[in-house]
């Protein structure tokens, strides 16, 4: 309940944090560093050292692999202040955060942070220092991440996936 609860008032908050293309961006800036920061230290005040650890890894490996990319691929941001805008960074930062928690406590507790880390794709966007395919290349990125580095607590998932005719079917299950 208390994660749902959690998703409207991220809803509300940003719909009231869009006064501005310079505000939002502010806000967006601020949930880059906060959202982080605050589910490790939430997971450690759990007892999760070993959740937050791999939440570490994860931040780390994306934020990483973004700056290798910004570096390397030369794509140059909609505003054409440098040529760094892919992937992005700040989603690099947030989408992790969201791909970890779905990794290791399931989809209801993590869409609310997919929700706030969508915002500050979107107020990069908004702000004309990233193009939509700049925060999904961050967003892909820490999902692949989260998937090599994040166990789900309570077991392994597995994932079947099959077809049948016209039908595909794809099963997940939490052992």
């Amino acid at each position: 309940m208390k994660h749902h609860l959690l998703g409207w008032a991220l809803l509300a908050a940003t719909s009231l944090a869009g006064a501005s293309v310079q505000s939002e961006r502010r806000v967006g800036d601020h949930l880059s560093v906060a959202l982080p920061l605050g589910t490790v230290a939430y997971e450690l005040w759990r007892g999760d050292r070993e959740g937050a650890w791999q939440l570490t890894q994860t931040l780390a490996l994306t934020v990483g692999v973004t700056e290798v990319l910004k570096n390397t691929t030369d794509v140059q941001r909609p505003d054409g202040s440098n040529n760094k805008s892919f992937p992005s960074g700040h989603a690099a930062r947030v989408f992790p955060v969201a791909a970890y928690m779905r990794q290791r406590h399931g989809l209801e507790k993590a869409w609310p942070l997919y929700v706030a880390a969508t915002y500050v794709g979107f107020t990069r966007v908004q702000a004309k220092r990233h193009r939509w395919q700049d925060v999904a290349g961050s967003a892909l990125l820490a999902e692949g991440m989260a998937q090599w580095r994040v166990s789900p607590l309570g077991g392994v998932v597995q994932a079947d996936l099959g077809a049948n005719g016209a039908t595909v079917w794809l099963h997940w299950r939490l052992d």
